[in-house]
C-alpha cells in the first residue's frame, strides 16, 4: 500500500491538536521533527510504501541520531525529536495498524538537569529601564516595557503575552491567560502592568480596538516573539547581563521571587499554569542552592576553612 508522507504528517498533526489538545507551536515543532526523520530515511520521497515504515531498522535510527549530534544538537533537543518520533509511531500503530519494534524500544539520551537562572530584583529594575535608552519610537519602547512587565509581574510565557487579545481587555485586578493546550488560568495583575499596557495603547499609531491582538509590530500586525527577544537582547547587553537573561528567565524570576517571599508551591503552580507540581518544584532547588551559597559565604566555620 502506498502512503503520501505529507498526508500522514497532516493527519497526525490534526490528532495532536484535536485529541491531545497540544498547542499550535508544539504541534509545529513535532511535525518538523518527524519531517526531519522521514527526509533522512527516505530522501525527501513524497510517497512511500507501508512496508517502508515497518522496516525502518535500528541501524537507520542510530545513524539519524548520530547525524543530529553532528549538527551539535544538545541532549534536550535530541530527546524531544525522539519523543516526537515515538509518539508518531504510537499513533500510527493505533490508527493505521503500522508498528515498528525498533522505534518502540528507542530510548532518549540522558539529559543534564539545568536549573532556571533567574535574575535579581535589582537587575529586573535595571533591565526595565534599559528599554528607555533604545533608539526606537516611543510607542515601541512602551510596548516592549508592557510585555516585559507581563512576563515578570504575571509570570507569562512570551507566547501568552503576545497572544493577548483585545477582547480580553480592559484589565482590572486580574487577567485571564490562555496557556499551553488552550488551558486558561486567572493571574493577578499589578497596577503598574495595567498602566503600562494603557500607556502603550494610547501611543500606538494603529487602531488597537479594531485589531484582534493587543501587541502590534511596526506594520500593524501581531508582534512576533523574535521582535521582543531582540529588544531584550539589546537591553541586557547594554547593562552587562548574561545571555541567560531571556523572556523565559523573567518568568523564572517571577516564580523564584514569589517563593523567596514565602508563596507556597501550589499557588505558584496555579499562577504559572503548570499541570504537575513536579514542574514547579524545580524552584525549590534554586532556593536550596541559593541558601547553600549564603551559608558557605557567611558561616564562621565555613569562612575559616
Amino acid at each position: 500500500m502506498k502512503i503520501k508522507i505529507n498526508n500522514l504528517i497532516e493527519e497526525w498533526a490534526s490528532y495532536n491538536v484535536n485529541l491531545r489538545n497540544l498547542s499550535e507551536n508544539s504541534v509545529k515543532a513535532y511535525s518538523l521533527d518527524l519531517k526531519d526523520f522521514l527526509s533522512f530515511n527516505f530522501q525527501n520521497s513524497e510517497v512511500i510504501l507501508k512496508t517502508d515504515l515497518l522496516e525502518i531498522s535500528s541501524q537507520k535510527i542510530r545513524l539519524w541520531i548520530l547525524n543530529l549530534r553532528n549538527k551539535s544538537l544538545n541532549a534536550a533537543s535530541i530527546s524531544r525529536k525522539i519523543s516526537s518520533l515515538k509518539n508518531f509511531f504510537f499513533w500510527l500503530e493505533n490508527s493505521h495498524n503500522i508498528s515498528n519494534s525498533s522505534i518502540s524500544r528507542l530510548e532518549s539520551p540522558k539529559r543534564n538537569k539545568t536549573l532556571p537562572r533567574p535574575i535579581t530584583i535589582n537587575d529586573v529594575k535595571k533591565l526595565f529601564g534599559a528599554f528607555e535608552n533604545q533608539k526606537e519610537q516611543r510607542w515601541i519602547i512602551s510596548r516592549n516595557q508592557a510585555i516585559f512587565l507581563l512576563l515578570y509581574t504575571c509570570g507569562l510565557r512570551i507566547s501568552e503575552a503576545i497572544n493577548l487579545k483585545t477582547n480580553e481587555l480592559p484589565l482590572s485586578t486580574s487577567i485571564m491567560v490562555k496557556g499551553k493546550g488552550e488551558k486558561e488560568r486567572m493571574v493577578p495583575i499589578l497596577n503598574i502592568t495595567s498602566q503600562a499596557i494603557e500607556n502603550y495603547k494610547e501611543q500606538c499609531p494603529y487602531p488597537i480596538s479594531s485589531s484582534e491582538y493587543v501587541f502590534l509590530g511596526t506594520r500593524g500586525q501581531k508582534i512576533s516573539p523574535r521582535s521582543f527577544q531582540k529588544a531584550l537582547e539589546k537591553a541586557r547587553t547594554s547593562i552587562g547581563l548574561p545571555s541567560s537573561t531571556t523572556p523565559h528567565s523573567l518568568r523564572h524570576s517571577y516564580a523564584t521571587h514569589l517563593l523567596n517571599k514565602g508563596t507556597d508551591l501550589r499557588s505558584i503552580q496555579k499562577l504559572l499554569g503548570h499541570t504537575a507540581l513536579s514542574s514547579t518544584q524545580i524552584y525549590t532547588q534554586i532556593e536550596q542552592k541559593r541558601l547553600l551559597q549564603v551559608y558557605k559565604s557567611t558561616h564562621p566555620r565555613e569562612r575559616a576553612s
